[in-house]
């Protein structure tokens, strides 16, 4: 077969290969006329999209999400409000392309520098974001106490006790936590209730002791023994008052007679002996006339 042959064949049998082409396709479209599409059969429900939907409650959120709902619940402080108040994009994480971090809020989206310039690494302490004030005490926090509290530590500085060597978690387990004094302290007398510790003892500065007149004198007696002892057999007049209505509202504090007894005894009696206690030898068991 020569050249021009050839050339006449290949023109001939283009057109004769698109034809064909076209001609299985469409026997192919008629023999499949009339098959579902579909393996399932499901009615179109128009009707279920005519109404624009409203935005998920927190309970429907709680629904899905129950522990970030239980921790709002429980120890989400200001932070218990709308949660699409800080989730503006939600359910939008894609694993293949990532992305958790673009859509998760950022503190500083409504948090300026709460704790000031040297604390602004927030999840290291706030670790749970719906839980902000359950805050664990590591060594980061412990270490910038006083950057937030500067009252405690100071009086711990100022006033000296063995509260003092104490590393704030010693005390304070979590953030807020506020130990019982019974932790670590026996009570100074049985029964004696908690809450009248503090009426004594501020935290921190406990050995800078007060206390009001009506303290019952079995709080004193745990320390001085001996002194309490002998003033409840007292039968003098002393014998019927509290300890702290003449040692006043401070711990250590000695009363003058004079401050009670202006005048007792006629003027030589008192310029020969100024000092009472000369005669009265013990303030807490004085002699007194005794019944014939």
């Amino acid at each position: 077969m020569n050249r021009l042959n050839v050339r006449r064949l290949k023109r001939i049998s283009l057109p004769v290969g698109i034809l064909l082409a076209v001609m299985v396709l469409a026997v192919a479209a008629f023999a499949g006329e009339g098959k579902k599409i579909a393996t399932v059969t499901i009615p179109p429900a128009p009707e279920l999209y005519a109404a624009t939907p409203q935005p998920l409650t927190v309970n429907q959120c709680g629904q899905c999400h129950p522990g970030p709902f239980g921790n709002l619940k429980n120890d989400g402080g200001k932070h218990r409000f709308d949660c699409q108040k800080c989730h503006s994009t939600f359910h939008a994480y894609n694993p293949k392309k990532g992305g958790w971090d673009a859509i998760m809020p950022k503190c500083s989206s409504c948090h300026a520098e709460p704790h000031g310039k040297a604390v602004t690494d927030c999840l290291n302490c706030h670790t749970n974001p719906h839980a902000p004030k359950k805050v664990a005490m590591d060594a980061r926090l412990v270490n910038a106490c006083g950057t937030c509290h500067p009252g405690p530590k100071q009086e711990l500085d100022t006033f000296p006790s063995k509260h003092t060597k104490l590393g704030c978690n010693r005390c304070h387990t979590s953030h807020g936590f506020k130990p019982s004094c019974f932790t670590c302290h026996k009570p100074h007398h049985e029964g004696q209730a908690l809450a009248t510790c503090t009426t004594c003892h501020s935290v921190h500065k406990p050995r800078q002791i007060t206390y009001e007149k009506d303290s019952p004198a079995v709080t004193c007696g745990s320390c001085h023994g001996e002194i309490y002892g002998k003033w409840q057999k007292t039968p003098s007049k002393h014998g019927k008052l509290n300890c702290a209505v003449c040692h006043h509202s401070k711990h250590g504090y000695v009363p003058q007679c004079t401050e009670c007894h202006a005048a007792p005894h006629k003027a030589f009696i008192l310029n020969r002996f100024p000092k009472c206690l000369t005669c009265h030898l013990d303030v807490h068991n004085l002699p007194t006339k005794q019944a014939k």
